[in-house]
């Protein structure tokens, strides 16, 4: 495969609904929803698991830290743990952002947004009669990158990524953003690993999020990578 030069970056980890149902998985999971629900992404969420309700649902509480204040929330996971049904603060539940349409603070004034800035971003496209591509790059402590193509449903989106130096530990992963996510993702390699195959939900524009954990993101290291994408 062609292998392409895109630039510098990457963030924090999003949330998944990848398989795992240990309280360990709904606590880092209900810990990035935090974070994509407040739009903030850099702010400390603290979480516990609280066990399973008679009902069968899993309760996970935690408290968010933002600039200004901060906000208690509830997350609540299905019987096997694995997905989220919903999402609890500010004395509401947010339907909405459980299913992936959004979080109110988009956008808004004093919430950082989602969206990366100019240069942390690249669209990708595959030669003709190609359908795949490696990508390279570094991302430097907090930064972030996104990577976006287009896929349609049932095909599936295969992604592995490597590093190629460091100046710290090495400690980079990414996510899969399905279309429209405001930072829910289907696949969380922090939790899943670096290599996935993912059978994609729905058409549309997916992104593929970079970024650096641990020592690396804390002390502005670098980390430089190979990324390979393909879609069958």
């Amino acid at each position: 495969m062609k292998k392409t030069l895109l630039s510098l970056c990457l963030a924090l980890p999003l949330s998944s609904h990848a398989l795992a149902q240990s309280p360990e998985y709904m606590v880092e999971d209900c810990t990035i929803a935090s974070q994509g629900f407040f739009q903030d992404f850099q702010a400390r969420s603290d979480a516990k698991y609280e066990g399973q309700r008679t009902d069968g649902t899993h309760a996970v509480n935690g408290t968010i830290h933002l600039e200004n204040r901060s906000e208690d929330y509830q997350c609540s996971y299905n019987a096997a743990g694995d997905t989220m049904v919903d999402f609890y603060t500010q004395g509401k539940s947010w339907p909405a952002f459980v299913r992936g349409g959004g979080s109110p603070y988009a956008g808004s004034a004093g919430g950082s947004s989602e969206q990366p800035a100019s240069g942390n971003a690249a669209r990708v496209t595959f030669a003709p009669g190609k359908s795949g591509i490696t990508l390279g790059g570094a991302i430097v402590g907090k930064n972030y990158f996104d990577y976006s193509l287009d896929a349609r449903a049932g095909q599936t989106m295969k992604v592995e990524l490597r590093i190629t130096d460091t100046n710290g530990d090495g400690t980079i992963s990414f996510n899969i953003l399905p279309p429209g996510s405001t930072g829910v993702a289907i696949y969380n390699g922090s939790i899943d690993g670096n290599s996935a195959s993912v059978r994609l939900p729905e058409s549309g524009d997916y992104v593929i999020r970079l970024y650096l954990m641990g020592n690396d993101e804390d002390t502005g290291k670098t980390v430089g990578y190979d990324l390979d994408v393909s879609i069958r």
